[in-house]
């Protein structure tokens, strides 16, 4: 998968293109860094590609949970420590 800088989109957008064509998948970085991944799509596949997009930002952010629960040392909470988590979460919400 290639890399490439953004600014290729504003000054060659006809070199992005190709490179988008030819690769599928395109890295772009902004002052050296990965910031966005550019993807290929056809009007038959771009429902389906925005909901498969959808779904993985949705399972980063799960796992990003998971990871900051395991730094806290949430993952180590009993079954009846949790369900007193819930209650008072739950609680504070009525208030």
């Amino acid at each position: 998968m290639e890399a490439i800088p953004v600014r290729v989109l504003r000054n060659q957008p006809g070199r992005f293109e190709e490179l988008l064509a030819r690769d599928g998948t395109l890295i772009l970085n902004r002052d050296g860094k990965p910031f966005a991944i550019a993807i290929g799509v056809g009007e038959s596949t771009l429902e389906a590609t925005v909901r498969l997009a959808t779904q993985i930002r949705a399972q980063l952010a799960v796992t990003e949970l998971r990871a900051q629960s395991q730094a806290r040392g949430l993952d180590k909470l009993t079954p009846s420590e949790l369900e007193e988590q819930i209650r008072a979460a739950r609680s504070d919400r009525r208030e």
